[in-house]
């Protein structure tokens, strides 16, 4: 009994350590809470403080995860387990709130970006409605503890890969688009552009 409340420890610190890494791997901070900034002659503010409200919303994320990845440091016991993972799915959860809550970017294009963030946020659910049911699925002999590993990093990962797409396809919208200037002048953003 004790070697497999090991290994969903383990399972679930590997969950929490593979999102921490998936946020550190793009960038960003979660101490500028900046929500507006000047824009150049080019750039509408209403755009500006959508985009710092979306990296906000990203950097809060990661620096929970980080918080939760640090908590998982020296003798971990069961409390100090559930503790991280908790925060992990707390961060989770508020980043699609976040992600929701902030709706459309004021542009034209909008439609696009509406479309990436909210498939972002669906596969973050999706992604976390797997791990759950994996770490919930009270895996006995050896083998299901292997696979519950394996079924948990495969699906960190593929969220991990969801985040750096959808950063990407925000990053890669055309050079004269709105919503790409206001990515790039908004202050909040430029953790993520360096």
């Amino acid at each position: 009994m004790d070697s497999v409340r090991s290994a969903k420890l383990l399972a679930g610190a590997a969950v929490v350590t593979a999102l921490a890494l998936a946020a550190s791997a793009c960038g960003g901070s979660g101490g500028n809470n900046d929500t507006t900034t000047t824009t150049a002659t080019t750039g509408n503010s209403a755009t500006v403080a959508w985009a710092s409200g979306v990296c906000n919303s990203f950097g809060a994320w990661k620096a929970s995860l980080q918080r939760a990845k640090a908590s998982l440091a020296g003798n971990l016991t069961s409390t100090q387990f559930m503790n991280a993972a908790h925060q992990a799915e707390v961060a989770t959860q508020g980043l699609a709130s976040s992600l929701q809550q902030l709706g459309r970017p004021p542009t034209q294009t909008s439609a696009t970006v509406q479309q990436s963030i909210a498939s972002l946020r669906t596969e973050l659910q999706n992604g976390k409605k797997k791990i759950d049911d994996t770490l919930n699925g009270n895996p006995q002999s050896k083998a299901e503890v292997s696979s519950a590993v394996a079924s948990v990093r495969t699906t960190a990962l593929s969220m991990q890969s969801s985040f750096t797409s959808t950063v990407n396809d925000l990053k890669s919208l055309d050079p004269g688009d709105e919503v790409e200037k206001a990515f790039h002048q908004a202050v909040a953003c430029q953790p993520f552009f360096t």
